[in-house]
């Protein structure tokens, strides 16, 4: 396989002088498609802060960045960044981030219409996302109307709208209990293998390590552990 996402020698470092306070060391590693990556560990040990320059959202202090084999140049432009996110990039956060106001198909629809897909097919693109996220009788409900799994899946939804091959999760579970977590976690392991995204998921939830393909472990700003369990499903 061909890494979609290669971090090399990768620091960042937020403050400076006495201030200064290394929030990732040394980080290099590549990101496999068709796989699901745990990034685990405690509170502060910089979980956030790589997905955040996994997802272009932060730029290292040092080292570099290679997406689909390119380099990302150390002064590429706000908008190029975004640019690239929109077209590659897939974000699934803790609290859905849905619009109340807007149906489920809608909420979905809403990527393709700011990705620019031809209102004409945005409909039928938004159903069939839903269906392969079991939502398809729930796509005229709106956010309200839906269970917290149920908000977590039409936000996983939105986030492969437009087909992005990469796709970060910050703690998708947490605001969820075990049943209904393992059953999101379960449906990002099965886009992974199915459609070959490569997705990426931080979580403090112990719950999720048996569906992760590979285990990344993270200590103080530094990749202590990187293991892939036996079994990779449940």
């Amino acid at each position: 396989m061909t890494a979609v996402l290669q971090l090399s020698d990768v620091g960042v470092t937020y403050g400076r002088g006495a201030t200064a306070f290394a929030a990732l060391q040394d980080i290099t590693l590549a990101i496999e498609p068709g796989e699901m990556t745990l990034l685990l560990g405690p509170s502060g040990s910089g979980k956030t802060s790589l997905l955040q320059v996994m997802g272009c959202l932060l730029r290292p202090s040092h080292g570099h960045v290679r997406l689909f084999g390119e380099v990302l140049a150390a002064d590429l432009g706000v908008e190029a960044m975004a640019a690239l996110r929109l077209a590659h990039i897939g974000f699934v956060f803790q609290h859905y981030n849905l619009f109340p106001t807007l149906k489920a198909w809608e909420n979905v629809a809403i990527a393709l219409d700011i990705k620019a897909r031809p209102r004409a097919t945005q409909r039928g693109q938004a159903m069939q996302l839903l269906d392969r996220l079991g939502l398809a009788d729930r796509a005229e409900h709106y956010p309200s109307e839906l269970s917290g799994g149920q908000k977590q899946r039409v936000a996983i939804a939105r986030a492969l709208a437009g087909g992005p091959r990469i796709l970060l999760a910050d703690e998708p579970t947490a605001a969820l209990d075990g049943k209904t977590g393992q059953g999101v976690t379960a449906a990002l392991h099965a886009l992974a293998h199915d459609e070959g995204v490569a997705v990426v998921v931080v979580s403090h939830d112990p719950r999720v390590e048996p569906f992760g393909d590979r285990v990344l472990h993270l200590e103080d700003g530094r990749l202590v552990d990187d293991w892939r369990p036996s079994r990779s499903s449940t």
